[in-house]
């Protein structure tokens, strides 16, 4: 965490707040969640707490103190373990996604669950995720962001053929965002919104970091020759081998094309493929190495 008096202030609210609800809700616990509890803050920041309850309860709501807004979640600690189960295995397939979609419904939730510390009169400070749970929780999001990228990638095609160039170029920003989530997700980041991304993304060296541009792109020769969106592809790829790495000798691509506009990859639980609209293409590790090494050599090129 950052210590600023931003943040000692905020912390002893939640310490207060978390003291209050204990005695309202005997039995219950209270979680530190969000950026705050990420040491995440700003001077007109809110205290999010989670209170986990041994049955289900109405909502304390929101409250003041000191002139700081406190809003408070309940959920049961049913609720909580059903969150759990989701992040004891990272079991999404290419031919059964459904997993994928409860997931994804769900991953604010997990957020929360990624990010929480306990608070008021709890022996025991640190994350509530044992190190597999927080790494299961990584494959998710980034799957996640994969998948938003993917989708982008697949309006930037759409929006370069009709000819809609502006409206390209807004795409392009957003998905300039979206990369730098996925690679703050493989680093080890346990949040998805892009408000504190210059904050994650920077070094000791530095208190933020822009988020990184994208190369200018083409749009009128995109279709038939796109060297700029390579950057996109070697990040993301780069991002995923950081959370499955492979030390497999590279394997030739044979399939014409790969490499073209909007192709991206994706790690499941069955393995590596390449992705573009609908379109699928399975990899094995040494054809996903070997299709990275090339992406990263047109990005540089």
């Amino acid at each position: 965490m950052t210590d600023t008096p931003w943040l000692k202030t905020r912390l002893k609210v939640a310490e207060q707040a978390a003291t209050c609800l204990a005695d309202e809700y005997p039995g219950a616990d209270v979680w530190l969640v969000g950026a705050l509890a990420e040491g995440l803050v700003h001077q007109r920041s809110d205290v999010d707490l989670l209170l986990i309850t041994p049955e289900p309860v109405a909502g304390p709501g929101s409250r003041l103190i000191h002139g700081i807004r406190v809003d408070v979640r309940a959920v049961s600690r049913s609720t909580v373990h059903d969150w759990r189960t989701l992040l004891e295995e990272f079991t999404v397939t290419r031919d059964d996604i459904q997993m994928f979609r409860a997931v994804r419904a769900r991953l604010s939730d997990l957020t929360l669950l990624r990010t929480a510390r306990p608070l008021a009169q709890a022996p025991d400070r640190s994350a509530v995720l044992e190190p597999e749970q927080q790494t299961t929780y990584q494959r998710w999001a980034l799957a996640d962001r994969c998948e938003a990228a993917a989708s982008l990638a697949e309006d930037l095609l759409g929006l370069a053929q009709a000819g809609l160039y502006p409206h390209a170029d807004l795409v392009w920003d957003q998905l300039a965002r979206v990369v730098a989530q996925a690679e703050t997700v493989a680093a080890g980041a346990a949040l998805l919104g892009e408000k504190w991304l210059p904050s994650l993304l920077s070094s000791n060296d530095a208190p933020f970091t822009p988020v990184p541009a994208l190369p200018e792109p083409r749009w009128v020769s995109a279709a038939a020759h796109s060297p700029f969106f390579a950057s996109v592809q070697a990040r993301l790829a780069d991002a995923l081998l950081e959370l499955w790495p492979t030390d497999a000798e590279p394997e030739p691509v044979d399939e014409a094309g790969l490499s073209g506009f909007g192709w991206l990859p994706q790690r499941y639980g069955d393995g590596w493929f390449l992705r573009r609209g609908d379109d699928r293409v399975p990899l094995s590790d040494g054809r996903m190495r070997a299709w990275q090494q090339a992406a990263a050599r047109r990005a540089h090129s």
